[in-house]
């Protein structure tokens, strides 16, 4: 497969890249999520899922190494054979776009529920995806110079953060092992589907300068930094809110925010939901650029930016499906099935017979 030179980035980029592919929309709803299962230790379930990420993030990186000029796309007909190999392709790609459904309809309840009641969800959909469109046409070096820049947001995110520890009772986390070791790591199951995203690298490995162990270190230390985020921001609503009151609380962080404000600042949840407006941006453009990726590979002779325009019409579509919470919960169950079976089993297997077939690329 020939590469572009100017789609080439460096490793420090492709930290960044990762960064933005997994930090979404799981940081607002999980401390919920993982306080149901974990109680007091819903903390050490984020730490155990980040565990998991890591190992994840080494089976896709042995699996790009054997073939490090080709991205998932190319290198699975010689896996697999041209039939199937193409059959998985298109596979990945329909867990691509929709997962990218997936984080825009959350993205959509959030924003229409505490900032745009009375805003269509249309409109909301329409005026994201023609801004991460734009984007998402470039060539990879520069969305990842954007996605460089954005990073930033999320130091600003820890420290409007900070402020909820002016408030804090530690004793709400005691006892911590309340729940059992087993309930522990049954809620750090739930929390590897908000860390997805560093399954980019099965995309964007053969654009990335430098050596291989490099490369490893780079994504895993990208996804290393929302690990510690996560558990950060779930360590801080475990303080903040009692047990009683942490299930009623679907959005923890935003109404420890609304309870602050300064003599110039009176709404500090609205300044987090427009840096995680801008967070959810960037994490569509990574995923829609995983999709187009793909179809420009089968449809336009590698050329990305010609599949972006259908591509964000079938993402419209079916996050415009997913009003109704049966859907939306159809849309949970489903993406976790995915999860499992495109990030996990499917790269583990490709894994096994590429060496028991000796195949790898140049």
């Amino acid at each position: 497969m020939m590469i572009l030179k100017k789609s080439k980035i460096t490793q420090g980029q492709l930290m960044f890249f990762v960064i933005q592919s997994q930090v979404g929309v799981g940081i607002l709803s999980l401390p919920n999520k993982l306080q149901a299962t974990a109680k007091g230790g819903a903390w050490i379930s984020s730490l155990i899922a980040g565990l998991a990420v890591q190992v994840i993030i080494l089976i896709l990186w042995a699996l790009c190494r054997r073939f490090p000029s080709d991205t998932i796309y190319s290198f699975l007909p010689k896996i697999t054979g041209n039939f199937l190999g193409k059959l998985l392709g298109f596979a990945y790609i329909v867990y691509f776009l929709f997962s990218v459904s997936t984080i825009l309809s959350f993205f959509a309840d959030v924003v229409g529920k505490w900032v745009l009641q009375t805003t269509p969800r249309w409109a909301l959909l329409i005026l994201t995806l023609f801004t991460c469109a734009y984007l998402a046409k470039e060539n990879l070096r520069v969305i990842a110079r954007l996605f460089v820049i954005s990073s930033f947001t999320i130091i600003v995110i820890v420290i409007l953060s900070l402020f909820g520890y002016a408030h804090t009772n530690i004793t709400y986390i005691f006892p911590i092992m309340e729940a059992g070791w087993g309930e522990i790591i049954k809620a750090s199951n739930a929390a590897l589907f908000p860390l997805v995203g560093y399954e980019v690298i099965l995309v964007i490995y053969p654009f990335v300068e430098g050596k291989s162990i490099g490369k490893l270190k780079a994504a895993s230390l990208g996804s290393l930094v929302i690990i510690l985020l996560y558990t950060f921001e779930v360590f801080t609503s475990l303080i903040i809110f009692s047990p009683e009151v942490m299930p009623v609380i679907s959005e923890p962080l935003l109404y420890m925010l609304k309870g602050f404000s300064f003599q110039i600042i009176q709404r500090i949840d609205l300044i987090f939901l427009s840096l995680w407006i801008f967070i959810i941006s960037t994490a569509t453009v990574s995923w829609l650029y995983m999709a187009t990726t793909g179809l420009g590979h089968f449809f336009h002779r590698g050329e990305h930016k010609k599949a972006v325009p259908y591509a964000v019409f079938i993402v419209f579509i079916l996050a415009m499906i997913a009003q109704d919470p049966a859907i939306t919960d159809l849309y949970d169950r489903m993406i976790k099935i995915f999860h499992y079976t495109f990030v996990i089993g499917l790269p583990l297997i490709l894994l096994i017979f590429s060496y028991l077939l000796r195949k790898r690329g140049a």
